[in-house]
Order: C-alpha cells, then structure tokens, then sequence
C-alpha cells in the first residue's frame, strides 16, 4: 500500500495497513530539524518521518511582500506583519490591519484587493507530478481556503465581532472580496490539477480551548455559502473535503460533515468537547480525524517517553477501525524538541508492530 493509498483507505470505515502521519510545523522549526538530520531539502524530512501527505502551491509571481533587511512582510491582503525574536528563536506576528478603524463599504471598492494573476497555476505540474504517490493536499497559506481568519487579520482581531455586529453591509462586502478571490484562485488551481489533487483544505477557526467562537447563525449565513464556493470544483474533480478548525468545535461537527467534510484537522484533544473517547464514539463512523498529538504539553513540554505513552494511548482509542490519521494538534513550534517529534511518528509504528 503506497502513501496515497494509505490515506484513502483511512477515509473510510476499513483500517488501512497503518495509521497514516501528517506534519505540520512553523517554518522555522522545519529548518531547525532539518539542519540537526543533515537534509537540505523539506521532502528529505517528511521521508525520513515516513509522512503520507505533500501539499502543493503554485508559485507566487507578484511584487516582493518581504521588506528589506526581513524584518517586516505583507501578505496579499496588505496584512503586515513583524519578525519577532524570543530567545534564541524568532516568528512572524500580524502587527498591521489595513482595515481597521474603516466601517465604509465605499473604501473597500479602491481597496487592492490580490487577484488569481499573483500565482502561475502551471507551476503545479512539475509538484503534481513528483508527489503522484502521496496524498496530495493544497498548502496551508494561499492554497487553504478561508473567510473569517482573513477578515480577521484584515480587520483586527480585537474589531472582528463588532464590526460583524454594528456594520454588518460593510462586514458582508469585505466577505465577498475574500470569497471572490478564493472561488477564482481554486477554480483554476483544479482545472490545472483536476484529477491529481486528493484534498482541498479549507482553513478557518471556528473554536477556542472552551468552545465555538462562532454560533449557528453566523455558520448558516456567512461560513457554509463560503465553503460550498471554495468546494464546488474540487470535488467535481474527484477531490475530498478536508475541514481544518482548531479548538471546541464538537458542535459544529454534524454541520461540516453535512458540508461534505471527510476530514476534521486539528484533533486538539484538550479542548472543550474533543476528547478521543466521546468523537470516536459518536463521529468516527462519519468523519476521518487527523492530529490528536498534543503539540503544547506532550510535543513542546514533555520527554521522550511520555510522547511515546502519549502516541500508544491515543491509538488505543482512534486507530482501530479506521479513519483516524496522526498530526500534532497545531503547528509544531521552533521551541520543541526535535527528538520528541522523531518519537511521535516511532511510536505509531511501534504500536503497529505490537498490534498487529
């Protein structure tokens, strides 16, 4: 059973002959692992790993977002953001919001909004064509389609709600921006890559440690239109749904898969509502869940050995049966421990080895 293969399998109510792995790091962790094994490139990491995924992106070709000196970037949204040193590590951080403070749907038609010319979708090809054995899966970033955590960044966090609330025409025509951008960019993302491409990952939050940050009403009129444009083609295509939310999200589960979501990523654990034992029970027949490794106190905070027992105590719940798949439950940070991470995937294969 070859990656791609592995990862299908799990989709469905039938155990495939491994759980399979996802990773998913901030780049400056990537680096440091890599220079610690000696690899030079990120697709020597995800073998050594043995991941099954690879996600694409079709290369950006518009003006430099990265400033002089890399100490300061824009997105395509004119998001700003600052590089930011902790000890001996360093990370990006929004710290400009073009929108905020502005309530006038008038601005937002000379507002430069980005446009499916920045990336050349031809570039898919050659990345189509080289990971043809794996899952194939769009990129976490420009590839990942989303509403409010851009709305978010380009309003503030801080003005999001009251805006959503008090100026609620201006909140719903920076939504049609975003969502007219994104229903452009993946059209064509998958009339390049139609056929090739196993997941479409749609990226929002829409829960925190306690809870849902967001209610029924708001999912019904701004967040379920959203995905069903972003998904249209993709899964004309032959491509799967794959939901990515962090934090308390057990009551919006019946809504995404009823959306057509196959997959929920991140499985936070700790998080309220999203203990293994109940989603198992009452959702594992109905959707495939990827992550569940707890990326702040077991992958960040804790030795060798309890991410090992970490590792075989959540199989024990997820992997029989089928449609489970093992990530850390967030970006794995710069700060963790490389050795911790090598033991989170050592250990899913040794739980194999003694289950089998």
């Amino acid at each position: 059973m070859n990656h791609k293969e592995r990862v299908l399998k799990a989709l469905s109510n039938d155990a495939p002959d491994r759980v399979p792995f996802y990773y998913w790091d901030v780049l400056e962790f990537g680096e440091k692992m890599m220079s610690y094994l000696g690899f030079t490139t990120r697709d020597e990491l995800l073998e050594f790993l043995d991941v099954d995924f690879r996600w694409v992106e079709p290369k950006y070709v518009g003006p430099q977002l990265l400033k002089e000196g890399n100490k300061s970037k824009k997105d395509i949204w004119g998001v700003g953001y600052s590089r930011i040193k902790k000890g001996e590590f360093g990370y990006w951080e929004a710290s400009q919001f073009p929108l905020q403070g502005i309530t006038d749907p008038l601005v937002l038609e000379d507002y430069p909004w980005p446009t499916k010319d920045l990336f050349d979708f031809n570039s898919l090809n050659q990345q189509l064509e080289l990971y043809k054995d794996y899952a194939i899966i769009t990129a976490p970033g420009y590839s990942s389609p989303g509403l409010f955590r851009i709305v978010q960044r380009l309003l503030g966090r801080d003005h999001f709600l009251d805006v959503m609330m008090s100026h609620p025409v201006f909140f719903r025509t920076i939504c049609d921006k975003v969502i007219a951008f994104y229903t452009a960019f993946i059209d064509d993302f998958f009339e390049v890559a139609a056929g090739r491409v196993d997941f479409v990952r749609v990226a929002d939050d829409f829960g925190s440690q306690t809870g849902l940050t967001i209610g029924e009403d708001q999912w019904e009129e701004y967040i379920l239109p959203s995905i069903k444009a972003f998904t249209s083609k993709p899964l004309e295509t032959g491509a799967h749904f794959y939901m990515h939310s962090c934090g308390g999200v057990r009551k919006l589960l019946p809504h995404f898969i009823s959306a057509g979501a196959e997959v929920l990523d991140p499985l936070q654990t700790r998080a309220y509502g999203m203990s293994p034992e109940g989603l198992k029970k009452d959702f594992g027949k109905l959707i495939t869940f990827c992550g569940g490794m707890d990326e702040e106190r077991l992958l960040r905070k804790g030795s060798v050995q309890q991410v090992k027992d970490g590792v075989k105590e959540l199989f024990d719940v997820m992997a029989p049966g089928g449609r489970f798949i093992l990530g850390p439950s967030h970006k794995i940070k710069v700060e963790t421990p490389i050795e911790n991470v090598i033991a989170m995937y050592q250990a899913a294969k040794e739980w194999h080895n003694e289950n089998e």
